[in-house]
């Protein structure tokens, strides 16, 4: 090598270096992540808990919540000026319609979103699935012979007051199963007039009905998938029937909001939530991934394989005020 040609490498590799020293370093997320969301704690506190352990510049504020009385927090505090949450998380669809039409999301599209399908995610990148799960039917194994027990919403109702449901006024996803009854011909209002009448219970939240199911004081429920799978593997006897006619699916939108304080940390977490890892996490939990990558937990489908009752989230946005009143107005 002659001593021009040295000297041009060794000018072009310091020129490089003089570089790489200027660029700005770009910084770890950190401060507090402020994050509202109706999961319930046990299952979103270990992925809280991970989240953290990864950007341990980060504190995550959880404020935890149903569906219905965290939808009413979101409206005064917007009506107050400012939503405080960074991130939300929550089993009602029509909630992040509403938030998008009415400005109160920040549209980002993750790095992670190409790998979730395109029904899973708000088309102009305000919202995205986060998990998916769906309810059916759950029963107590030591009251309920398998043979024994409703393979049908309709053969639910046979079960009268010995079997309960959470109410769509507290539960989102009580709220989603509502108007995706309503939507179906089969069912209808008539299915819950039929179930008022013959004295199907309603209990508040499904936090609540699943614990009446663990202990014996309901034998049969309208449960979740992933509520009933993690009490069985504790060792609760329980189980979960999909029923014929379809389960009510429930794509749970995860937002970042536009009054957020801490963009970079709320981008990360939002990042890790629907990342590869993220989702192989929420898969231990017993959650349905929205990944077409991640495999679902063992006897569920992927979120494409699922037998669902239709429900037009659009309209349920529109007419959720109705489809509330109604109910009241027949389990008065």
């Amino acid at each position: 090598m002659d001593r021009r040609h040295g000297n041009t490498i060794k000018l072009g590799l310091a020129a490089l270096l003089v570089a790489i020293l200027a660029a700005p370093v770009l910084a770890e997320p950190s401060g507090t992540l402020h994050f509202y969301t109706s999961m319930q704690l046990d299952a979103v506190d270990p992925l809280v808990k991970q989240f953290e352990r990864l950007y341990p510049g980060v504190t995550v504020d959880v404020l935890y919540s149903g569906s219905v009385e965290l939808e009413q927090r979101l409206w005064a505090e917007a009506e107050a000026g400012r939503v405080r949450a960074d991130v939300v998380w929550a089993a009602n669809p029509a909630l992040f319609i509403l938030m998008k039409e009415r400005g109160l999301l920040a549209r980002y599209e993750s790095p992670h979103a190409a790998a979730v399908p395109d029904w899973l995610k708000d088309p102009d990148g305000y919202y995205i699935a986060g998990r998916v799960f769906t309810m059916g039917i759950g029963y107590n194994t030591r009251l309920v012979r398998p043979e024994d027990a409703p393979k049908s919403w309709k053969e639910f109702l046979k079960w009268g007051p010995r079997a309960a449901m959470a109410s769509p006024l507290h539960s989102g996803t009580s709220f989603t199963a509502l108007a995706a009854f309503v939507s179906n011909p089969d069912l209808g209002w008539a299915w819950f007039e039929e179930a008022s009448r013959r004295g199907v219970q309603v209990l508040r939240g499904t936090g609540d009905v699943s614990r009446a199911l663990t202990s014996g004081e309901f034998p049969v429920i309208k449960g979740v998938d992933y509520v009933i799978a993690n009490l069985a593997a504790e060792g609760a006897p329980v189980a979960f029937i999909a029923p014929e006619e379809g389960v009510v699916a429930v794509a749970s939108p995860l937002a970042i909001t536009a009054s957020s304080q801490n963009r970079e940390a709320a981008e990360a977490f939002l990042d890790y939530i629907i990342s590869r890892e993220g989702q192989q996490f929420l898969v231990t939990q017993f959650f349905i991934p929205v990944r077409t990558d991640v495999s679902p937990p063992p006897g569920l489908p992927t979120a494409d394989q699922i037998k669902a009752l239709d429900v037009d989230y659009n309209w349920m946005a529109e007419v959720g005020p109705e489809l509330r009143e109604r109910f009241t107005e027949i389990f008065e």
